[in-house]
């Protein structure tokens, strides 16, 4: 029978520095108190030296913890860590490995910073396809933790799959710039913020069969859902899909709008973002053109968000979108000219039912 791991607190490997934040660990039953209270002194030398940066003797400290109780998982984190602020992944990797080789579904967001843990070093040392193993894992059990998401997301960045990646990110921002026990609104007014929606409602599952494989899909109502996919159904999802099927259309990634003023009616750009109806849009910029003298609407969009630049110019009838350099701001940009009549926009809906996401906003 494998020993029980005990699991006092949650200290997470941050990115840049790998920063050791642990709390004090939880008062412990009185049988072998002397000797779980002498390994958590040494455990917590060993946090104190890490943090000075003594890393040999942080290290140091951590094995006297461990030789004492050898399932003190703060002190096995914590060598784990110090090992990787040194980039020594060779050591640090297999300890996480083991940490979590008995972590189920079952153990919940308690067990989440573990694979975050080995899915931070798996990344840093190049191992991409590991680290997406693990992150999922990682989001999948603390689905609240915005590092698991943030690490996701430079994963997929690095595997080359920029849309997910970008959607993963926008999740971790979200995570950080809100609190999700809060009732709040979003720009536009009246709609909660579905990434925190969708964390908080993250059911766990006590019956948790093997990992097999984990997916983090986008739905057609705009949230981030984790699924754990069997392996049997798994194998399945590699046959070719019918397209005469009637699925309802699901944008790989949601793009940044930024709505531009160019015709010089008050208010216009905000007025149009609580108009537009596209799944695979987020209005998250407005602002007034210098001088309002737009003569024809236009649809700007960086290369990778074609498709989308075409959906939403079909839709405002402008015609041919154009590639540009934005900067930054957004991904697609729609500048309203004076072409533009408003019945265009609220008396054509397209096929998406979603109403344009708002963010956060310029005033226009």
């Amino acid at each position: 029978m494998r020993t029980r791991i005990r699991l006092y607190t949650m200290p997470l490997l941050c990115s840049g520095v790998l920063l050791l934040a642990c709390s004090t660990p939880s008062p412990l039953p009185e049988a072998g108190t002397t000797m779980s209270s002498t390994a958590d002194d040494s455990y917590l030398r060993g946090r104190n030296l890490y943090l000075a940066r003594r890393y040999d003797e942080a290290i140091a400290a951590y094995e006297a913890a461990l030789r004492i109780d050898g399932t003190h998982v703060n002190a096995r984190n914590g060598l784990a860590i110090a090992y990787a602020e040194q980039r020594d992944f060779a050591r640090a990797i297999p300890i996480w490995r083991e940490l979590t080789r008995d972590v189920t579904m079952a153990s919940g967001p308690a067990s989440g910073f573990l694979f975050a843990n080995l899915g931070y070093a798996y990344l840093l040392s190049g191992d991409f396809d590991a680290a997406q193993v693990a992150l999922e894992k990682a989001c999948l059990l603390d689905p609240l933790s915005q590092r698991g998401w943030q690490y996701l997301g430079e994963t997929l960045l690095k595997l080359g799959q920029e849309a997910r990646g970008r959607q993963m990110l926008r999740q971790a921002e979200a995570l950080r710039e809100h609190d999700f026990r809060a009732d709040y609104a979003t720009a536009n007014g009246g709609t909660r913020l579905p990434a925190i929606e969708q964390a908080v409602k993250t059911d766990q599952h006590p019956d948790d069969e093997e990992w097999a494989s984990v997916e983090v899909i986008r739905r057609d109502d705009g949230l981030l859902e984790l699924r754990r996919v069997p392996a049997q159904a798994a194998a399945l999802r590699s046959e070719p899909v019918d397209p005469a099927s009637g699925r309802s259309f699901v944008p790989e990634a949601v793009a940044t709008l930024e709505i531009s003023n160019g015709d010089g009616r008050e208010g216009l750009a905000r007025f149009v973002s609580r108009q537009l109806r596209d799944p695979g849009l987020k209005v998250v910029r407005l602002t007034n053109e210098k001088g309002f003298g737009v003569r024809q609407t236009r649809v700007e969009y960086q290369p990778a968000f074609r498709t989308t630049a075409e959906r939403l110019a079909r839709h405002v009838g402008s015609g041919e979108p154009v590639e540009v350099g934005m900067a930054g701001h957004a991904d697609v940009r729609l500048v309203i000219g004076h072409d533009l009549p408003l019945q265009r926009i609220t008396a054509r809906p397209p096929s998406g039912p979603l109403v344009a996401q708002a963010g956060r906003t310029d005033t226009p």
